[in-house]
């Protein structure tokens, strides 16, 4: 019973669908009535739940500097949809316990009671109840544009408990693990290997940076555990911001989608690492150093030098790569083009034009340089394809069919990569700006990435 439950879809499928139902039904009971007076109250909760949602909404951008990006219209819409069958739901209850005191004493009152198919207390449990579900339906239809949380089992289960360490396995010098040919050339498959990969918690320390960031996530595919592993390329992968590295596996399916890849390629993918530029939940680096922390180093210095001292992997930089998902797509076009020597490849899902804090250029400009807008442009992806010259780097974007920002960022970030010399391809998948178009387009991007990094 528990395996069915915690294997409900909460993205798509018979759980948003319902939920919807539910919802407007719950609406049907609050709005429907006889009463005049209540229709206007109701036209006028609605539009002040709107319009309070909506300058919410654009506080949090342009007053408060909270994000960058201008919230979903399908979330802003349900953040007010809820807000609305919360004051429905409450004011149908007060007003229900109100008739029911006064029905205490009030013959007539009694007599009216009597006559109502639904009792004055339960119309008023009613209304609480009709209330509390539209938020749940709400909180369902926000949870299903970004694909936070993809089951039931996602919202219950914590995936940050994986064990920590790097197996015990041996690592080859630095200098035997230096491949000049992909590695699907020298693997001879073995039968005494695990089925399927493993994933572990590790701590990347910021020893060159001073970056405190919280722990990585590391997978090894099975290939890396069998008696003669072979020395496998590197994938380095950054979530978004706000987020964590855990968010690939329980949000992004990364499991399941290296599996697959590994079934299917002899037991061969890359070893994954997913570090934190960031250092919080909260915190935005911007992949930057910076005033706000060297992020730019941490990721550049630390954690190649990491990887290498570490895991069994090719230090063949030709065969790494780098991939993000929004703030991750970023960080991914800012190493390629200040980083090329390090990660030559990238796939970039809902990158920015430009790292950001706030919808006001300024105000990052303040925050994280001190109002130097020059050395602030400086870094800038389309700054440095501007200048330089990439013909050795490869990249894919990515972004969502209902992500207009998103996808106009990767139209122009195409056009200034091929100018740069870069190649490139530019994709679209159903969805928005989450993690549901990241999982539907990750395949791809292994597939992408594959042939550059050896594996096919």
């Amino acid at each position: 019973m528990l395996d069915w439950l915690y294997g409900l879809q909460l993205v798509s499928g018979v759980v948003p669908s319902v939920a919807l139902l539910l919802g407007a039904l719950a609406f049907a009971f609050l709005l429907i009535r006889r009463s005049r007076h209540w229709w206007l109250y109701s036209i006028v909760t609605g539009i002040g739940s709107a319009a309070l949602v909506w300058g919410l909404a654009w506080a949090l951008i342009h007053w408060w500097y909270v994000w960058p990006d201008e919230l979903p219209r399908a979330v802003v819409i349900s953040v007010g949809a809820g807000l609305w069958g919360l004051i429905l739901g409450l004011t149908t209850a007060a007003l229900g316990i109100r008739r029911h005191g006064r029905a205490v004493f009030a013959s007539r009152a009694r007599r009216e009671r009597g006559h109502d198919r639904v009792s004055v207390r339960g119309r008023s449990l009613l209304a609480l109840v009709s209330s509390v579900l539209i938020v749940l339906v709400c909180v369902v239809q926000v949870n299903a544009y970004f694909g936070q949380y993809p089951t039931v089992r996602s919202v219950f289960e914590s995936t940050t408990e994986l064990p920590t360490g790097v197996p015990s396995v041996r690592v080859a010098p630095v200098a035997e693990r230096f491949q000049s040919g992909p590695v699907k050339d020298a693997w001879k498959s073995s039968e005494r290997k695990p089925a399927v990969g493993m994933l572990r918690s590790v701590q990347i320390p910021g020893t060159t940076s001073g970056l405190a960031a919280r722990h990585a996530v590391v997978y090894l595919p099975p290939a890396y555990f069998a008696p003669v592993p072979p020395i496998l390329p590197v994938l380095v992968l950054v979530a978004g911001q706000p987020g964590s590295p855990t968010d690939w596996l329980r949000a992004g399916h990364l499991a399941q989608i290296l599996g697959d890849y590994a079934k299917a390629h002899n037991s061969l993918a890359p070893v994954v690492v997913i570090p934190d530029p960031n250092g919080s939940a909260d915190a935005n680096t911007m992949c930057m150093d910076s005033a706000l922390g060297q992020a730019d180093t941490y990721m550049a210095t630390d954690v190649p030098a990491w990887i290498s001292a570490n895991l069994n992997v090719d230090t063949n930089h030709e065969h790494w790569a780098i991939a993000g998902f929004s703030y991750g797509g970023t960080c991914a076009v800012q190493m390629v083009t200040r980083h090329p020597d390090i990660y030559p490849t990238f796939a970039a899902f809902s990158s920015e034009r430009e790292p950001a804090l706030a919808a006001d250029r300024h105000v990052t400009i303040d925050r994280a340089f001190h109002g130097d807008k020059t050395k602030f442009d400086a870094e800038l992806p389309l700054t440095l394809m501007a200048k330089n010259k990439y013909p050795q780097v490869h990249g894919w974007l990515a972004s969502g069919s209902e992500d207009s920002t998103y996808t106009a960022n990767a139209v122009v970030l195409e056009a200034a990569a091929r100018a740069s010399g870069m190649e490139v391809s530019r994709h679209i998948y159903p969805g928005g700006h989450s993690w549901t178009m990241v999982a539907s387009g990750m395949p791809d991007a292994l597939a992408f990435l594959g042939p550059r990094l050896g594996l096919q």
